[in-house]
């Protein structure tokens, strides 16, 4: 089905509350009623982590913070209190903190498994999601290339194909080039929202926020599309049999 409108989202692999903002927009698009086309773009949170990470996810948090991991671990059961209220398991004992990468390089190669540019987006959000709960859920190093063609297979991907765009890094370019669209954009932290390329939502917000900001993106733009279509006089014929023009 083609979509009125296009949702681009910037998000990290690594960031809890896209996930959690991931859930609430679809709950958002849903609400408006509209058929929307979402497009996820890279954007790295920790782009100097290894892949090979053995600290704990919430060492690492106390770290980049320069906290004590006992200051962090409330932060971060509170933010696991409200990713289950959406329905997701956050499980911050076993979470990796790694780089993503090689990860959001992944999502490109699902995309590229669409035939359309909707198929593409759509195989897109579905390898978000999928990394996300290998990461957030299941505790599994999404910088390993094992594990990101093992996650392949789950979502019906080519494992072969996928295999061959990792080790050539074909995609590399493509998260690079998202990095740098959200600079440009100033974008300072993730996710970010940028809905019918009129407004930007930043953070994870209420689903009546998403499908508030559709609904009024949209009429915008339809405003804009009825205001560039010329207008017709049309003629009217008098009771002479003559034309005349109101």
């Amino acid at each position: 089905m083609a979509h009125q409108i296009v949702v681009h989202v910037w998000s990290d692999i690594a960031c809890p509350w896209c996930w959690i903002g991931k859930q609430r927009l679809e709950k958002g698009i849903e609400l408006s009623g509209k058929d929307v086309a979402v497009e996820y773009h890279s954007y790295q949170l920790y782009p100097d982590a290894s892949s090979s990470e053995d600290r704990s996810y919430a060492q690492a948090l106390a770290d980049i913070k320069n906290a004590n991991i006992d200051d962090v671990v409330p932060m971060i059961e509170q933010v696991a209190e409200v990713a289950s209220a959406e329905g997701l398991e956050l499980n911050w004992q076993n979470a990796k903190h790694v780089g993503t990468f090689l990860a959001h390089q992944f999502v490109y190669a699902a995309k590229a498994h669409g035939n359309t540019a909707e198929e593409a987006a759509e195989l897109g959000g579905k390898a978000f999601e999928r990394l996300y709960r290998a990461h957030f859920s299941e505790g599994r190093n999404v910088g390993d290339t094992d594990t990101l063609l093992e996650l392949a297979e789950d979502i019906g991907l080519d494992v072969e194909r996928v295999s061959a765009e990792l080790e050539s890094g074909e995609h590399a370019n493509s998260v690079r080039s998202d990095i740098r669209d959200a600079r440009s954009l100033g974008i300072q932290g993730v996710p970010f929202f940028v809905v019918g390329g009129k407004f930007g939502i930043s953070g994870a917000q209420p689903p009546q926020v998403y499908a508030d900001t559709i609904n009024r993106a949209l009429a915008e733009i339809q405003y804009a599309r009825a205001q560039e279509v010329p207008v017709e006089i049309p003629e009217i014929t008098s009771d002479d049999g003559g034309v005349d023009r109101p």
